[in-house]
């Protein structure tokens, strides 16, 4: 038997790093996704369940009782507090569509002026921008509170859309002006020598062909505003008009507080950030990833 025809010998190295890198991203996974089960969990549970101790991994009798009661399809003792979950969600959609869609026209606009126009001023400007989006969001606060209060846009919707758009445009800015760097100039260039404006090549031209950019950019924006709590708990604080996270929060300064009710409106209240992450997460890591190598 020559060597050509003789067996390779089995190698252990290659085998080990195959089963330590699955295994790795398993245990990455059940730590990311496990709460988010548990959460599910406790949704279609018992309240008497959730406070055995100890508490089963799965309900003996899973009921969809929290999600009528969240509906006023049920009647219990804190449903006061839980009827206020249909019409905070509405709030919060309102707000991030509109915000997202603030962001969207007006983010691209500066990042596009940003990604073209080479200055030194424009240098100084786009760094003071960040520089805003880098301060917590406790700091601005007070500053919110007293302008929105001078303004009469207190306990609005209106005036949370204006809060939500004051740290949300940086982040905007920044993923457009990385995204439309990618862009060739000669795309303009033409747009330019067969008469369009600069506007026009903006609006014809290269909007229509940065979906990726402009994905990832409302997106992000979107989850970041139907998720914060911090801002909308201060700024709207009047009953009707709160968002979704501090009317669930709200819910645990009842007296006879209801977990598996918070469970579920919690795990309604994950489902519109999560499926917008599963459907558009290809443009998402696309239009984050812009930019980051150049040939």
């Amino acid at each position: 038997m020559t060597d050509a025809a003789a067996p390779r010998p089995f190698r252990f190295r290659p085998l080990l790093s195959t089963i330590g890198l699955y295994g790795a991203a398993l245990l990455a996974a059940i730590w990311l996704i496990g709460p988010f089960i548990w959460l599910f969990i406790a949704s279609i549970s018992d309240q008497r369940e959730l406070l055995t101790r100890p508490t089963p991994l799965f309900p003996a009798e899973p009921t969809l009782d929290n999600y009528r009661k969240i509906l006023g399809l049920v009647e219990f003792q804190s449903r006061d507090q839980a009827s206020q979950v249909l019409a905070s969600m509405s709030n919060s959609f309102i707000v991030a569509v509109a915000v997202t869609a603030i962001n969207v026209v007006f983010g691209s606009a500066a990042g596009y002026a940003y990604a073209r126009h080479r200055s030194a001023w424009m240098s100084v400007t786009l760094y003071f921008i960040l520089f805003t989006r880098m301060l917590p969001v406790v700091v601005l606060i007070p500053a919110l509170f007293l302008v929105l209060r001078q303004m009469g846009l207190q306990n609005t919707l209106s005036g949370l859309v204006l809060a939500y758009c004051s740290f949300t445009f940086p982040f905007t800015i920044w993923i457009m002006k990385s995204y439309f760097e990618t862009l060739p100039r000669e795309i303009e260039e033409s747009g330019l020598i067969d008469g369009c404006t600069r506007f026009g090549v903006f609006w014809r031209l290269i909007m229509p062909i940065s979906g990726p950019g402009l994905v990832a950019a409302g997106a992000f924006t979107f989850v970041l505003c139907w998720n914060e709590f911090l801002v909308a708990q201060v700024l709207n604080s009047k009953r009707g008009l709160t968002t979704l996270p501090p009317a669930i929060a709200g819910m645990l300064g009842q007296a006879n507080i209801d977990y598996s009710v918070i469970a579920a409106s919690g795990f309604v209240s994950a489902l519109p950030a999560m499926l917008m992450a599963l459907i558009f997460q290809r443009y998402m890591v696309h239009g984050l990833t812009a930019g980051s190598v150049k040939g």
